[in-house]
């Protein structure tokens, strides 16, 4: 037992240093390089690791050789290897917790209908602005949030769109990447619109018939000289809407370069409910298209609270930008 109890205990060291890997947005260590950026990678990782560790032990078991069973042969090796498969087992159980959860939708909200709600990230600009045009057409969408797009691209959506209004934060940038545009259709009555100076990008806040709709593009936490940007962009432009619940009818929209495998996206997202996850979408990437819809990063969200709920949401393609689009159907409670 004394000669096992050093291979028990290096079995432990490696699996504190597997969950500061696997899952650093759920202990606490993703607010620093390099744990932000292995957040955003936690179900790909878990994953990964789970699938390696049961190839592992079953190969183990078709290459051992005949003899005494392993416990009388190698206790240490016994030992750490039963540590290990315990660990794996835990990766597993977390691993569905985590994607599980993500795959089940809510049950469906009762209530009125609601606004239609879509988002894209527009690649500086670089969306088929026909394809979009067509998309908000078909899809009838009320609210349209278009981070990376600036007062050129806004113009020649709308041409396309005569009876949508539109707005663009940092209107006086001549980048389309550092403005976010919003776009009302004709059943939205006039709103209130404030603009709201981001370090890197615009945000634009607007109150519609007593409905909240924030339309932001937080700073990615990449380079990492920019995670405090991004932990800052998150706790200034998006908390104060959805931290806690909010008192009216809130919307939150755009890009947040963030996870929900992000601990400071969850705290700056507690009161709302995020639209992909509640519809069983919850797993289906956003960025990058050139990835599989299965591969990459949820980085794009609706998220809805106050007596919002989602009646459902889907992730769409846009040709033209390294983003998915998402579109969420809103229900009034």
């Amino acid at each position: 037992m004394r000669r096992s109890l050093p291979a028990v205990l290096g079995a432990l060291v490696g699996l504190v240093v597997a969950l500061a890997v696997l899952l650093p947005g759920y202990v606490g260590l993703d607010r620093v390089t390099p744990f932000v950026q292995l957040a955003a990678l936690t179900p790909l990782l878990l994953v990964v690791v789970m699938v390696s560790a049961f190839v592992g032990r079953f190969a183990g078991v078709l290459v051992r050789r005949k003899g005494p069973p392993l416990d009388e042969r190698r206790p240490r090796l016994f030992a750490a290897g039963f540590a290990a498969m315990v660990a794996a087992a835990l990766v597993a159980l977390t691993a569905a917790g985590i994607v599980g959860s993500r795959l089940l939708a809510d049950d469906a909200p009762v209530g009125s209908r609601g606004p239609t709600v879509l988002t894209v990230n527009t690649d500086r600009g670089r969306a088929d602005v026909d394809a979009l045009a067509a998309l908000v057409r078909e899809r009838a969408a009320d609210v349209v949030v278009l981070p990376e797009a600036g007062n050129l691209f806004r113009a020649r959506l709308t041409a396309l769109l005569p009876d949508y209004r539109g707005w663009t934060a940092d209107a006086s940038s001549p980048d389309d990447v550092a403005s976010t545009s919003l776009l009302l259709g004709p059943r939205v009555p006039a709103p209130q619109i404030r603009s709201v100076p981001g370090r890197l990008f615009g945000t634009l806040d607007a109150t519609v018939s007593g409905v909240r709709v924030v339309a932001v593009h937080v700073a990615a936490p990449y380079p990492p000289s920019q995670v405090g940007l991004w932990r800052d962009d998150l706790a200034r432009l998006v908390a104060p809407a959805c931290g806690t619940p909010p008192a009216g009818p809130t919307i939150v929209v755009g890009d947040l370069n963030a996870t929900a495998d992000h601990s400071v996206l969850r705290a700056a997202t507690a009161g709302c409910t995020d639209a992909l996850p509640a519809a069983g979408s919850g797993t289906v990437a956003t960025w990058p298209t050139a990835l599989p819809r299965w591969f990459g990063l949820q980085v794009d969200h609706v998220l809805v609270g106050g007596g919002l709920g989602v009646a459902d949401a889907e992730v769409l393609d846009v040709p033209g930008t390294d983003h998915r689009a998402v579109l969420a159907r809103l229900v009034v409670g």
